[in-house]
């Protein structure tokens, strides 16, 4: 059962956010800030009203000072991460200080007790920050700096240290590109339904759902990782949120100077360098590669006390291959005559299309640049002003190898600059507001590598054609470069909070706007040819038999051909607005309820759509009704802030990515984007092959269908359900461990269907596809239409174990066995499913297609990865020798088992169509689940070995870095094309042949 609040619940929403701004309240610890709390009593139990409390920043001096209240509680609310002096002072009693160091995103508890003024006035030292927050209720990991600087990260991205959390692992979503996604997967759901912030403020790519240009490694103070059950503060997101804060300047002047060098004769050789995809044993070159990482950061004070700065720039040159295993040793031979036509390579340059195999090169540059300024107006007024700025050079951002040579490949050119400001101002001792505000510029560029342009393949009609022989290779220009996009980002968020009681209440604002200024899809505006299996009737042979797709390349025979005309530019605009409230109320001194609700809603361009089989036209729809409560509950049982009982609940939005507007405003069939296509028998794909540069002009064809891609009239939000419940307890040696059962159940999530597919059976009626006119099939094309009926399931069981930083080691370790569902793998159209039924239904236009059932598409999720085992730990040896190491091991993956063939007739899916193989031939019941097969289990141990001489203030380190330590072969691409026989006895040859593995040992 699906639980959606309606509009009408809005005046719940104004209530809740009504009764946030004018009732006692206590925020909860902000999104780039710490809280520190606690009680102030005396030997006899007696709480101590009046008690100064001053907490001072032990790196910049800076101070907080407030006082006890009558219950003898207080509140140091909204401090900036970093190590924390707190001193307590009453007259009549003794003064009593501690060390306390706040993580973003944390509540501290330290109690302090006060004891009569002897006649030698004594300072008595405290014990540290409590290892476990007991009212803390989400589900997540906090990073610390000592990780980030000495854990060994492959490439120094530090978004990567998320996977060593539990729950969270590497997106698996394939052909992401110049569409990838944030790279992270939470709970089984999306890699595009995460938000990324830095500072409090979204670092996203709105348009596609992924990571906007980052800085240095060098940069970051630190960062949360929140996997499921945050409170309302967090969202735009039904999958996970990364918080980063970065690092600011100091009274201390101070900064490093680094470089990093991989080179080819550090690095083990790779898998298919000695192996072929069928095992047997070969002798190519090793792998050319070189890769250079430096840079340097300062910071240090302005002023003294109250203004600092911070500098980093970091530069990565890379030179680096990847591994093509089109088949250049296996002879082809025609179907009936006694003639070779070479191996599949051979072929596919023989008809003009340039094919290296092996160890194929790329490059990959980058310059990242951040500055920040701190400035505290006073003690309860901090401004903070950040820049950064990066450019990239990706020749790898469409990724190539395996099947999929180098001209099939983009790379993407882009520069990123972000400007952002935050104004924190504590009002009074009870009132606090955040004023968060950044401009955000992004200019991009993705160009196919195609050697047959004249340059840069930057024009829209130059290089191709695209060319996809199915369980062969994937060759020619990329179907939808060149890419241009720029976009400008506005974001403001604000958030207020008033301090008082058991309560704790924070609500905000948070507002987007965006314009889309300029963007391009040439959709198959090179041509596109694809070629799969024929039965030999097809040639005009008439014998039994089947011609192979590289045959037919051979032949000159395409099964289809498609190509793009018309003007594929454009843009648009677009905002978003989120409201939300937070009450932390703590019930007693051993129970925490926390009580929110966050309202989302995008807003969008003026748009009409008026396409084949639905009546009338409409706009895009705009989804008014977000409202999303979150309760949870956190229990100390025995009130010693040891240990932690927790459970949560709540709804999660998120937010449609921007670029289906777009997408839809440009594929229309009409002003934009014409697509033509045609499938033999139609004879044009065969002429198409025959013309210059391979591709029909459009006046040679006449009036055709064109294919269009609309948006869901019925366009609902993705959303999620979330639940945990959980158990934390700390131990002695800095321990603490937990375990926790995680939900996550996701709606509406956008899949892709042919609402006008061909249906075979409509062939009597004079029809093939059912919007066609009577007696005139084909005369229309297909409606691809991002429709939301995606759903998701995801349970699992965390456990964790973890040693913060002390006696010169930390470490974390955690297990998570976990099972993930869903019935659609991303927007794409690639990922059309096998039945979408046999057109709109004319008595409800906004839903599913007539016989179209999303639990036929119910399988394993891409993302679904049983078991998952992850240990992270680093220990300062004697001599000034550090240790660091990471282990992975996992389940493989699963990934599609696909027949190759349209085997139920309905010319969906192009070059790969998504018709899975039969158990029974000819028995489309018999038909397999989706993404049956699973590939290995991976493993990896990445190892870091750093030796620090210090010579007076400048200290070396001197590290050398082994990842992949065993030269485990880690398989992460699988031929996958069954062929049209019975399952699983009858697969083609090259069936279940691994194509791609990850990177062999390599050295740093």
């Amino acid at each position: 059962m699906t639980l959606r609040l309606r509009a009408h619940h809005l005046s719940g929403l104004v209530a809740v956010l009504w009764l946030a701004a004018s009732g006692s309240a206590w925020a909860q610890s902000g999104a780039a800030t710490a809280d520190l709390v606690g009680t102030v009593q005396d030997e006899s139990k007696a709480v101590v009203p009046g008690a100064q409390i001053t907490a001072t920043n032990t790196a910049t001096g800076v101070s907080r000072t407030v006082t006890s209240g009558p219950d003898g509680r207080f509140t140091v609310p909204a401090l900036p991460v970093g190590t924390y002096t707190v001193q307590v002072e009453l007259s009549g009693f003794g003064p009593q200080r501690a060390e306390v160091v706040l993580a973003v995103g944390t509540t501290v508890d330290v109690p302090f007790t006060l004891k009569i003024a002897a006649a030698t006035e004594q300072v008595t030292v405290m014990a540290e920050t409590p290892i476990i927050d007991v009212q803390k209720t989400a589900v997540g990991t906090d990073i610390s700096q000592h990780q980030i600087e000495n854990l060994p990260i492959n490439g120094r991205n530090f978004i990567s240290f998320s996977v060593i959390t539990p729950g969270v692992a590497p997106d698996n979503t394939p052909q992401q590109g110049a569409s990838a996604t944030s790279g992270l997967t939470f709970a089984g759901q999306r890699a595009r339904s995460n938000n990324i912030t830095v500072d409090g403020l979204d670092n996203n790519d709105a348009v596609v759902g992924s990571v906007r240009a980052t800085f240095s490694q060098e940069a970051v103070r630190e960062f949360q990782v929140l996997t499921n059950s945050y409170t309302a503060e967090f969202g735009k997101a039904s999958g996970g949120v990364v918080n980063i804060v970065t690092k600011s300047g100091t009274n201390t002047v101070g900064g490093d100077v680094f470089f990093y060098l991989r080179d080819k004769a550090l690095n083990a050789r790779g898998h298919f360098e000695d192996f072929d995809p069928a095992g047997n044993r070969i002798n190519s070159p090793k792998a050319p590669y070189n890769q250079k990482q430096f840079g340097a950061t300062i910071g240090g004070p302005i002023r003294k006390d109250r203004t600092f700065y911070f500098l980093s720039f970091e530069r990565l040159d890379v030179s680096a291959s990847n591994f093509v295993t089109i088949d250049d040793a296996t002879p082809v031979r025609h179907p009936v005559l006694p003639v070779v036509f070479g191996t599949p390579a051979q072929i596919l340059r023989n008809a003009g299309f340039p094919v290296e195999v092996g160890n194929v090169p790329y490059a990959v540059e980058s310059n990242q640049f951040l500055a920040k300024i701190d400035h505290h107006i006073s003690s309860g007024h901090t401004l903070t002003a950040r820049f950064n700025a990066a450019d990239t050079l990706n020749e790898n951002i469409e990724p190539f190898g395996g099947l999929v040579a180098k001209s099939r490949a983009a790379a993407l050119d882009s520069r990123d600059i972000m400007a952002a400001t935050t104004l924190t101002s504590l009002i009074s001792t009870t009132m606090v507001n955040d004023l968060r505000v950044q401009v955000a510029d992004r200019d991009q560029k993705v160009l196919a590598l195609d050697p047959r342009c004249a340059g840069p393949c930057d024009a829209f009609d130059e290089g191709g054609p695209t060319l996809e022989v199915t369980g062969f290779a994937s060759v020619g220009r990329h179907r939808f470069t060149p890419q241009p996009r720029r976009n400008t980002r506005f974001q403001v968020l604000d958030t207020f909070a008033y301090y008082a009681g058991r309560h704790q209440i924070k609500t905000g604002v948070d507002f987007s706007y965006i314009n889309n200024r300029d963007q391009a899809l040439p959709l198959h505006f090179g041509g596109r040819y694809i070629f799969r299996a024929l039965p030999l009737a097809a040639v005009g042979v008439p014998l039994p038999g089947t011609l192979s797709a590289i045959q037919a390349v051979a032949l000159g025979v395409p099964a289809a051909y498609v190509q793009g005309y018309g003007d594929p530019s454009g843009g648009y605009k677009y905002s978003d607005i989120s409201l939300f409230a937070q009450d932390d109320w703590r019930l007693t001194d051993r129970v925490t309820l926390k009580a929110g609700v966050r309202y989302q809603k995008q807003s969008w361009d003026d748009i009409t759509y008026s396409i084949v089989g639905y009546p009338g036209s409409y706009g895009f729809p705009s989804d008014g009704n977000n409202i999303a409560p979150r309760v949870a509950v956190a229990w100390d049982p025995a009130g010693d802030k040891m240990t932690s009982v927790h459970a949560s609940y709540g709804i999660f939005y998120d937010n449609h990515i921007t670029g289906i507007f777009g997408i839809t405003d440009i594929i229309d069939g009409q002003a934009g984007v014409r697509t033509f296509a045609a499938q033999l028998p139609d004879t044009r794909p065969v002429v198409a092959w025959n013309a210059p540069n391979r591709r029909l002009p459009e006046a040679a064809l006449g009036a055709f269908p064109s294919l269009v891609i609309s948006i869901d009239p019925g366009l609902d939000t993705p959303y999620a359900h979330h639940a945990s419940a959980g158990i934390e307890r700390q131990l002695a040696g800095n321990l603490a461990v937990s375990a926790n059962v995680i939900y996550a159940r996701g709606f509406d999530q956008l899949g892709t269907i042919d609402y006008n597919p061909v249906v075979r059976a409509l062939a009597a009626t004079g029809r093939l596809r059912p919007a066609d006119t009577p007696g005139r099939p084909l005369s229309t094309a297909s409606v691809l239409q991002y429709t939301s009926f995606g759903e998701t399931w995801y349970k699992g069981l965390t456990l964790t174990a973890g040693k913060r930083f002390a006696g010169r080691s930390q470490f974390l370790v955690s297990y998570t066995v976990s099972e993930a569902d869903d019935n659609s793998t991303d927007f794409q159209s690639a990922f059309i499913p096998q039945n979408n039924g046999v057109g709109r239904d004319p008595n409800n236009p906004n839903g599913l297609p007539i016989g179209f059932n999303p639990d036929d598409e119910r399988g394993p999720s891409l993302q679904d990865q049983r078991h998952r085992f992850v240990f992270s730990g680093l220990c300062a040896a004697p001599y000034g020798i550090n240790l660091s190491a990471i282990v992975t091991v996992a389940s493989g993956r699963p990934f599609p088992i696909l027949a190759g063939d349209d085997l139920n007739g309905d010319a969906n899916g192009g070059a790969f169509p998504p018709d899975r193989p039969w158990r029974t031939v000819n028995d489309l019941s018999t038909t397999i689940g989706r993404n049956a097969g699973r590939l290995p289990v991976q493993a990896s141990v990445d190892l870091r070995i750093g030796k620090r001489v210090t010579v007076g203030e400048i200290a070396v380190e001197g590290l050398f870095e082994v990842f992949n330590l065993f030269n485990r072969v880690n398989y992460t691409d699988v031929n996958n094309i069954f062929g049209t026989g019975a399952y699983p006895s009858s697969p083609v040859p090259t069936f279940g042949q691994f194509t791609q593995a990850g990177p062999p040992r390599q050295i740093q």
